[in-house]
């Protein structure tokens, strides 16, 4: 753990690895991701930085949900999350999420405004309206 300009840091290594042509490899919790193509006439071997962007909001906002139904022991028959999005061109950017919790279950009225807070405080979320600093830095070894 580091102090940061007063933030705490709990970093959270990935190391990204070129497997072949744009085809690349995300290491991360001892999992692996692929993302990319070998060439271009081959077919993808897994989703775009970008699609896995909008997926990893959307297990944030679902696994919020699902820990907000147990802690209040609410039965459901079914846990889904929508997102989609509105992208801008210059620069290059999703400008809008659109995030939509789809639940079956008897909700009080008490209860969907504590769901609808408990998801919108997912890190992922938190992390994307904090516009956060990036860094970049390049190591070029010869």
């Amino acid at each position: 753990m580091f102090i940061y300009s007063g933030c705490i840091s709990n970093p959270m290594p990935v190391k990204i690895t070129k497997i072949e042509g744009t085809k690349l490899k995300a290491e991360v919790e001892g999992f692996e991701v692929i993302s990319g193509q070998a060439d271009e006439h081959t077919p993808p071997d897994g989703p775009s930085p970008s699609s896995l962007m909008v997926a990893s909001l959307g297990l944030c906002v679902g696994l919020y949900a699902a820990w907000y139904l147990k802690r209040h022991d609410i039965k459901d028959e079914g846990l889904t999350v929508d997102v989609d999005t509105v992208n801008e061109r210059e620069p290059s950017r999703v400008s809008v999420f659109n995030v939509k919790v789809n639940i079956r279950a008897d909700l009080s009225d008490e209860e969907k405004t504590g769901l609808l807070s408990s998801v919108s405080r997912c890190f992922v979320g938190n992390t994307l309206k904090g516009k956060p600093e990036i860094n970049y830095s390049l190591n070029v070894a010869s």
